[in-house]
C-alpha cells in the first residue's frame, strides 16, 4: 500500500512539473483576451476605470515608487567615472 501511495504522489509531482509552464503559456494570453472582453463590455469610461483601480493601488502599494525610482537611477548611473579611468587594472590603448 505505502508503495502505491508513494509512486502515485511522485507520478501527481512529476506531472505538475511538467505542465506548469505550459499551463503558464496558455494562461497569460487567456487572461489578457478576458481583461480586453472586459473593456470591449464596459467600454473605456469610468466604469472600465473604477475596475482596475484596486488592482493598481494594490501594486502601488507592494511595490514603492521611491523603490523603483532608485533601483532605476542605480541601474542608469554609470559604475565608475570617466574622470576617474586610470584606476582601472588597464588602460585603454590609442589605436593610433
Amino acid at each position: 500500500m505505502t508503495n502505491t501511495r508513494t509512486f502515485t504522489v511522485w507520478g501527481l509531482a512529476v506531472s505538475a512539473t511538467l505542465l506548469s509552464p505550459i499551463l503558464v503559456i496558455f494562461m497569460i494570453p487567456l487572461t489578457i483576451g478576458i481583461g480586453f472582453d472586459i473593456f470591449e463590455l464596459v467600454g473605456e469610461g469610468p466604469i472600465a476605470l473604477a475596475l482596475c483601480a484596486p488592482a493598481a493601488l494594490l501594486l502601488l502599494r507592494l511595490v514603492p515608487l521611491r523603490t523603483v525610482v532608485h533601483q532605476l537611477a542605480v541601474l542608469l548611473r554609470p559604475r565608475l567615472p570617466l574622470a576617474r579611468s586610470g584606476e582601472l587594472n588597464y588602460a585603454p590603448k590609442s589605436i593610433s
